[in-house]
């Protein structure tokens, strides 16, 4: 329960804030952050909880008094008691008010900041951009990736008492709830990864066959890596190259315990430690990214990030998709993949910067509205045809979104 209220305090933030202002003797930006986290605390409980109002306000103001030095103690459970009585008084009359704008209006229901509304909206129209972030806010279940036989691991699961499904995107693809999935014994033993279907998408994307040699450019923690290295099989190859040692040992970790293969390097996707002769079948790009497609489970994000962290990482995913193509070999594939939904970053990333001498062939964009997955964008590029060379490479607009080989 605590949990919970945490995780929804961090994802209603901004909506948890419009309703304290009114209420509030001053701004909440001048309110020192410690109260100012217990107020949206109490504020969730109020609003967004069934727990008793009377009970809220009571546990909110003797949070107050730890949180600040003691001899502020009294003012500060006074200060809080007023404001989160004067809210509740609010929605017991009729609840909150929302602005008229229509993209504020989104903002706040959604519980999102507005230049998120923005961007999606100016992509996929308001909406589909309101139905999206709806079901960002949406906490999901656990979804497991099977390494083996997926029935059997269903069977298994069901047999232990746990509520478990197919997924609807990959083959591998289990959902659970009801049970922390690093307890089970599949997980424990290799059998079975926690992981989100989107990531298993991309991989399939990349089309991955046994004997495949396949470059994994930012490969940390490891599980599109482990994944990729199981399609490969015992006759592929696998090279995975992490910036960071730590996320590099994850990958070795993830690898040793699913029983795979992985060659992993620790090195800058932009200047790998490979030879110049090196050349892959599959090259898998899994950019540095806003994440924002990941607020499912991690709500926190949307108010990090700004307008100013799209354009600085879109930048550096230019360069590494620019420079990713050279380690194709003939006939390869290469795909571009990040967990976020924002313009900059993804097909603006592609009208910018595919290598020379690729196309792209797909481009897909996974949301949680509608695949029930993390908010994956997903392209795949390949060499261009003779025909192609010859023409100006075709851009695909929105309504090609969905298609995906």
């Amino acid at each position: 329960f605590a949990a919970h209220l945490a995780y929804e305090t961090l994802r209603w933030q901004g909506t948890l804030d419009h309703l304290l202002t009114p209420v509030c003797a001053r701004p909440l930006d001048e309110v020192e952050p410690a109260l100012r986290r217990v107020l949206r605390l109490g504020a969730l409980q109020l609003w967004r909880s069934h727990v008793p109002a009377h009970a809220a306000v009571t546990t909110s103001v003797d949070l107050a008094r730890t949180v600040v030095p003691r001899r502020r103690a009294d003012g500060a459970a006074g200060f809080v008691n007023g404001v989160l009585r004067g809210l509740s008084r609010s929605l017991e009359a009729g609840g909150p008010t929302w602005p008229d704008d229509p993209r504020d209006r989104a903002a706040l229901t959604t519980g999102h900041p507005r230049w998120l509304v923005d961007d999606l909206a100016d992509r996929l129209g308001l909406a589909r951009a309101a139905a999206v972030l709806a079901a960002d806010s949406d906490p999901p279940g656990p979804t497991l990736r099977s390494v083996g036989d997926r029935d059997a691991l269903l069977a298994e699961l069901r047999a232990a008492g746990v509520d478990a499904e197919p997924g609807q995107n990959a083959p591998e693809a289990i959902r659970i709830s009801g049970v922390d999935p690093r307890t089970l014994p599949a997980v424990i033993e290799g059998r079975a990864r926690p992981q989100d279907e989107a990531s298993m998408v991309v991989v399939h994307a990349a089309g991955v066959r046994p004997g495949d040699r396949v470059l994994d450019l930012c490969a940390g923690p490891g599980g599109k890596t482990t994944h990729l290295a199981t399609l490969a099989g015992p006759t592929g190859r696998v090279v995975a190259v992490e910036l960071h040692e730590h996320r590099a040992q994850a990958v070795s970790d993830a690898a040793e315990t699913l029983g795979v293969t992985v060659d992993v390097r620790v090195g800058d996707a932009l200047a790998p430690p490979l030879r110049d002769t090196e050349r892959f079948d599959v090259v898998l790009l899994d950019a540095p990214c806003t994440g924002l497609g990941t607020g499912r489970r991690r709500p926190e994000v949307r108010w990090k990030r700004t307008p100013h962290d799209v354009a600085e990482l879109a930048a550096l995913q230019k360069k590494m998709l620019a420079a990713a193509g050279q380690w194709l070999a003939e006939g390869g594939r290469l795909v571009y993949a990040v967990c976020t939904w924002t313009a900059g970053e993804t097909d603006e990333v592609l009208d910018a910067a595919v290598p020379d001498g690729l196309v792209v062939r797909s481009r897909q964009q996974l949301l949680p509205d509608r695949e029930d997955t993390d908010g994956m964008f997903i392209a795949v590029l390949s060499a261009r045809t003779a025909q192609e060379s010859a023409a100006p490479a075709a851009h695909l607009d929105d309504d090609d979104l969905g298609s995906l080989v």
